[in-house]
């Protein structure tokens, strides 16, 4: 029992001893690093600066890190160009759409306007000819109903 309690507090004793060399923070930044914890790893290699500002190892790590960082960050600001340039291309394509679409809608309207109707003056006198004997046959068929009427009329008072 004296040997588990020796051997627990001998591991704890090395755990806690390599955080606390350079060593220790070197691989502890570097493994969350290799996690794509860049932040995390960034903040541990400057926990172990401020107790080993000279330490070689740590200060190659972080400027290894910064690099990375400025990277992703390069990438980042790449991405959301490029993002905001896909965004605008979309953005113009709906509205040169939405024109087309509008200019396509005027056409319907137009060709479903009834439109004037263009005729030569022949054309027109002819027409207003035809209505006028149309008229006249109309007028003819009236007024022989009336004769017709006024025949039927006389007939039935007739007694």
């Amino acid at each position: 029992m004296k040997k588990l309690v020796l051997g627990f507090f001998f591991f704890a004793s090395l755990t806690l001893q390599a955080q606390l060399s350079a060593i220790g923070y070197f691989n502890k930044g570097g493994k969350e690093f290799v996690h794509s914890k860049l932040e995390k790893a960034i903040a541990t290699v400057d926990d172990g600066l401020k107790k080993f500002p000279t330490d070689a190892a740590l200060n190659a790590l972080r400027k290894k890190l910064e690099e990375e960082k400025k990277k992703k960050d390069q990438n980042k600001d790449k991405k959301d160009q490029e993002k905001k340039e896909q965004d605008k291309k979309d953005q113009e394509k709906k509205e040169q759409d939405q024109k087309e679409q509008d200019k396509k809608d005027q056409e319907k309207k137009e060709q479903q306007k009834p439109q004037p109707l263009k005729m030569t003056a022949e054309q027109i006198k002819q027409l207003l000819e035809t209505m006028n004997n149309e008229e006249k046959k109309t007028q003819k068929k009236v007024n022989a109903q009336k004769i017709k009427g006024q025949q039927k009329k006389s007939q039935e008072k007739d007694w």
